[in-house]
């Protein structure tokens, strides 16, 4: 299954990547001119423990990719700032969003 297709089957399984619930808060993951990977790496840890996740992509084709958490930080670093990135555990469980403007937060 290639990545678009990939996306078609699961962007639907993620939450809304504006939540409105309180235990959404919100930080900045990005100084303007790179990604705070130390801190998407803590939010990542603290929220999806799964040795694989799935990161979406929402793209102009979406893409989706599954691969090992330990992987994923290099793969969000290319995206921040320019689209709107999603991660969770295989189960979709847990969700790390990363916002179009360099915010992310985590619901575990």
């Amino acid at each position: 299954m290639n990545p678009a297709e990939l996306y078609e089957e699961v962007a639907r399984k993620f939450p809304a990547l504006w939540p409105s619930m309180p235990q959404w808060t919100w930080v900045n993951v990005h100084d303007g001119e790179t990604p705070k990977l130390e801190l998407l790496a803590a939010l990542l840890e603290s929220c999806i423990a799964t040795p694989e996740v799935v990161v979406v992509v929402h793209a102009t084709p979406g893409t989706a990719v599954r691969m090992s958490r330990r992987e994923v930080i290099d793969y969000l670093a290319q995206h921040v700032l320019k689209h709107e990135i999603q991660v969770s555990d295989p189960g979709f469980k847990s969700f790390l969003s990363v916002s179009l403007t360099g915010t992310a937060t985590c619901d575990a």
